[in-house]
């Protein structure tokens, strides 16, 4: 849990790359992904199943928090504030359609990061408004993980950009072969689910995606 006496957006300040993890086939699956995720340093790890029954999305929530606790990732947990409290994770992050940032603070406490999913520019506004910690400004490319009735594109990552005071982590459809256009609208960090999860080498894969969004620092 991040300490009282530290802003949790201080949290934020050097990560760049935050991956999306479901619960996976089962346990077994689910820890060696993450014992491997967790070994190459990933900034933020989401949790997001939606098959899963709740008591068996807390029972992957808490073996995230396990085998996070003590490193440097963070482990954050998708549209349930209720299940991140009992799991005991670093923060939550919503969608639009979901609770709003003052309900989930409520819930988790003034402690946790809260982070809220943004696809125009005025939710931008707004989420900055409303206290967020950080945001996702997406989809940006088309996502096998995902459908979506439209994407705001490369467009929008731009417009972000120049706008959001927020830590704003683009996201959808992003990997190695396009990361490079992300870069090139004015963003150094990214939300990734299947590039990473699902590629033969996740950690092979967050090393070459930590590469490219240090080069030039």
């Amino acid at each position: 849990m991040i300490p009282a006496d530290i802003p949790p957006s201080a949290r934020l300040v050097n990560s760049r790359l935050y991956v999306l993890v479901d619960g996976r086939n089962d346990e077994r699956q689910f820890r060696d992904l993450v014992s491997g995720l967790v070994e190459a340093k990933v900034d933020l790890l989401q949790l997001r199943d939606k098959r899963l029954a709740d008591r068996e999305l807390l029972q992957r929530a808490r073996i995230l928090r396990q085998m996070t606790r003590g490193t440097p990732t963070l482990f954050i947990m998708n549209d349930r504030p209720d299940l991140a409290v009992l799991a005991d994770a670093d923060g939550v992050h919503v969608g639009q359609e979901e609770l709003t940032v003052q309900e989930v603070r409520q819930i988790l406490g003034p402690h946790r990061l809260v982070g809220v999913s943004t696809h125009t520019v005025l939710q931008v506004r707004q989420a900055i408004a409303d206290g967020a910690d950080y945001i996702g400004c997406g989809p940006t490319f088309p996502s096998i993980t995902k459908s979506f009735a439209y994407f705001s594109g490369l467009k929008f990552l731009r417009q972000a950009a120049s706008e959001t005071t927020l830590p704003a982590y683009a996201i959808g459809g992003i990997q190695l072969d396009n990361l490079n256009q992300v870069i090139e609208s004015g963003f150094r960090r990214v939300a990734v689910g299947a590039a990473i999860v699902d590629s033969a080498d996740p950690a092979r894969s967050v090393a070459m995606f930590r590469a490219a969004l240090a080069a030039d620092d």
